[in-house]
C-alpha cells in the first residue's frame, strides 16, 4: 500500500541489500564456529582474539529479550575460563552504574582477557550481529508489519523475552546472593530502584557502600551463608 511504500523509501535500502546483510551475518556466524570448534577437536589452542570475536558473536547472535538476558550466557562462557566469578560479578555492577547498554559489559569482558584489543574484540562481536539483523531486517519491515502470523509472533517474541528477562535474574541471583549481608543489599537496590525509582548510578553506589558496610572487615554483619540455616535444621 501508499504507507509501506512511503516507508520503503524512507528507509532507502533495498530487499537485495536486506537479503545480503543476513547472508553476510550467517557466513560469518558459520566460519567464525566452524574454525574455532575444528581447531578445538584437533587439539590446537584457537588465537585468543579469534576466541573472543566467536564466543561475543555466537552470543550476540542468539540472544533475545535484551542485556539481562546475556548474563547468564556470558558467565557461562567466561567463567572460569577468562576470569574468576567474583571479577565478572564486579564488572556487571561497573557495568550497570554505567551509561549505555548492558552490551558495553563486554568491553569489560574482552579487557579482562586481553587488555584494550580484546575489548574492542569483543565490543565489535557483541555488537556486530545486533546492528547487522537490524538493517537486515529493516527493508522487510514495511510488508511484514501488515501481516497477522507475523505480529502475533512478535508478541509471542515479546513475551518470551519478559520469561528470560525472569530466568536470568533467578540464574545471577543464585551466583551473586550467597550470604545475607548479599541479600540485605539486593532488597535495599529493589526498593531504591523500583519503589523510589532511583537512577541505576546511584543504586549501586549505594549498594556498594551498604555491602562495604556490612563486610567481614567492617561491621561483620550477615555473613551468614544464605542457605546455611536451612541445611543446619
Amino acid at each position: 500500500d501508499a504507507e509501506s511504500d512511503l516507508l520503503m523509501r524512507r528507509i532507502g535500502i533495498p530487499i537485495w541489500v536486506g537479503a545480503l546483510i543476513w547472508i553476510v551475518w550467517a557466513v560469518v556466524l558459520a566460519v567464525s564456529v566452524s574454525v574455532v570448534g575444528r581447531m578445538r577437536r584437533n587439539g590446537e589452542t584457537p588465537n585468543q582474539y579469534l576466541e573472543i570475536f566467536e564466543v561475543m558473536y555466537r552470543i550476540g547472535s542468539l540472544i533475545f529479550g535484551g542485556g539481562q538476558v546475556v548474563l547468564p550466557m556470558l558467565q557461562t562462557e567466561v567463567v572460569p575460563m577468562w576470569m574468576k566469578k567474583d571479577a565478572f560479578l564486579q564488572g556487571l555492577g561497573l557495568a550497570q552504574s554505567m551509561p549505555g547498554p548492558l552490551f558495553n559489559f563486554s568491553s569489560y569482558l574482552g579487557a579482562v582477557y586481553k587488555g584494550v584489543p580484546g575489548a574492542l574484540v569483543a565490543y565489535l562481536g557483541l555488537f556486530g550481529p545486533g546492528v547487522m539483523l537490524i538493517f537486515g531486517m529493516v527493508p522487510f519491515w514495511a510488508r511484514l508489519r501488515h501481516v497477522k502470523w507475523f505480529k502475533s509472533t512478535l508478541n509471542g517474541v515479546n513475551a518470551t523475552a519478559i520469561g528470560l528477562v525472569g530466568a536470568a535474574c533467578v540464574i545471577l541471583w543464585e551466583g551473586a546472593v550467597t550470604t545475607f549481608a548479599d541479600a540485605m543489599v539486593f532488597t535495599l537496590a529493589l526498593c531504591l530502584a523500583v519503589v523510589y525509582g532511583i537512577g541505576a548510578p546511584w543504586v549501586v553506589l549505594t549498594g556498594g557502600v551498604f555491602g562495604a558496610i556490612l563486610h567481614k572487615d567492617a561491621l561483620g554483619l550477615g555473613q551468614n551463608e544464605w542457605c546455611s540455616l536451612g541445611q543446619d535444621l
